[in-house]
């Protein structure tokens, strides 16, 4: 009977413990979401968007941080972390794919059975419209899609011919193998940018490299430096900038290298590393024709982030008519576009080049 009795409790005891479990595990989304909401009001951060992904068993909650002035990033990240230790998760960094300053930091969390993604980047927020209804029949939009920072390995060629031809490649002119590199993907007949360097805020400038439009330089250097830049890339179509924050905010500066560019008959994509950028409008002044990016992809090196950007950049050129997104040369970048782009639904890949205007 005793035996009997301590089974009976034994059993019980587990059966409570399963089930105050299930009750945790239930509870870890909306714990999750309170802390984050906590942190980012005691900081002011009233433009951030939330959003759950319930992709797979964990839900994630993806966090957009948007802002056009400086934030007190370390102090963000040292609150959001205390506040996820004392509820029992855990948070840490997470890698950044767009290296410009565009994006500013990024993290990820776990609170039980719930994952978290925050991101800050410098760009004011936007609103994404819904999927169109399938019931009515609409035009479908156009996507141009572009990855950067080609010319460092030959290894991503075979992952690069494994995408569609419109995706187009922006070309480094000052990487290892930038020549070799362009002249292989004009080869897979893919439209080809020269990815030129310019000069971003702050002091140090990590993946710069030589050969930079820089701010102060007068109209014969921009000139100089854009024709070393096209002898190592080769025929283009057209010019995107890498980095560039300070260099695409300077009408000066801008005005200059477009009066090289225009003779050539190439366009310009802004790649909007600021909001402050006066590309596209000194372009237009000009008559360079241009367009400019409108989604990121892979601003952090994460799968789930990039399908959402991928879906997010269909959905604006379902609803603006066309879109332009950004991504890199990255494994996983390639990885993701080589599944979801066939899958894309009321979207058109076109090449960039015919979306200008």
């Amino acid at each position: 009977m005793l035996a009997l009795l301590l089974l009976v409790g034994v059993v019980g005891g587990l059966a409570w413990l399963v089930g105050r479990g299930k009750s945790l595990a239930k509870g870890d989304p909306q714990r999750l979401e309170q802390a984050v909401r906590e942190v980012l009001e005691r900081h002011q951060i009233s433009n951030a968007t939330l959003t759950w992904e319930r992709k797979g068993r964990q839900p994630l909650l993806a966090v957009q941080v948007s802002t056009g002035q400086p934030m007190a990033i370390q102090r963000l990240a040292l609150e959001l972390e205390a506040a996820l230790h004392n509820l029992g998760g855990r948070l840490e960094p997470l890698p950044l794919l767009e290296r410009g300053e565009y994006a500013q930091a990024a993290w990820q969390g776990t609170l039980g059975q719930a994952r978290l993604r925050l991101v800050v980047i410098q760009e004011p927020p936007r609103s994404v419209p819904p999927p169109a209804r399938k019931a009515r029949a609409v035009r479908p939009g156009k996507l141009a899609v572009v990855l950067d920072d080609a010319g460092h390995s030959e290894q991503v060629l075979p992952l690069l011919q494994q995408l569609p031809p419109e995706v187009a490649v922006a070309v480094l002119p000052n990487a290892p193998a930038s020549r070799v590199v362009a002249e292989q993907l004009r080869a897979q007949g893919r439209e080809v940018l020269l990815h030129m360097p310019m000069e971003p805020e702050g002091q140090a400038h990590p993946g710069l490299g030589e050969g930079a439009v820089m701010v102060g330089m007068d109209a014969q250097q921009v000139a100089q430096v854009l024709e070393q830049a096209l002898e190592v890339v080769g025929p283009v179509a057209g010019v995107n900038n890498h980095m560039g924050s300070r260099a695409t905010a300077d009408r000066q500066l801008m005005g200059d290298f477009f009066h090289a560019l225009a003779p050539r008959g190439f366009y310009f994509l802004d790649s909007r590393t600021t909001s402050a950028s006066v590309a596209a409008e000194v372009a237009q002044e000009k008559g360079v024709p241009s367009l400019q990016r409108d989604v990121f992809l892979d601003v952090v090196e994460d799968e789930g982030a990039i399908r959402s950007a991928l879906a997010t950049a269909a959905s604006l050129a379902r609803s603006q008519g066309h879109a332009v997104a950004i991504g890199h040369v990255h494994p996983l970048t390639l990885r993701v576009l080589a599944e979801q782009l066939p899958r894309l639904e009321g979207v058109e890949l076109v090449r960039p080049s015919a979306l200008v205007r």
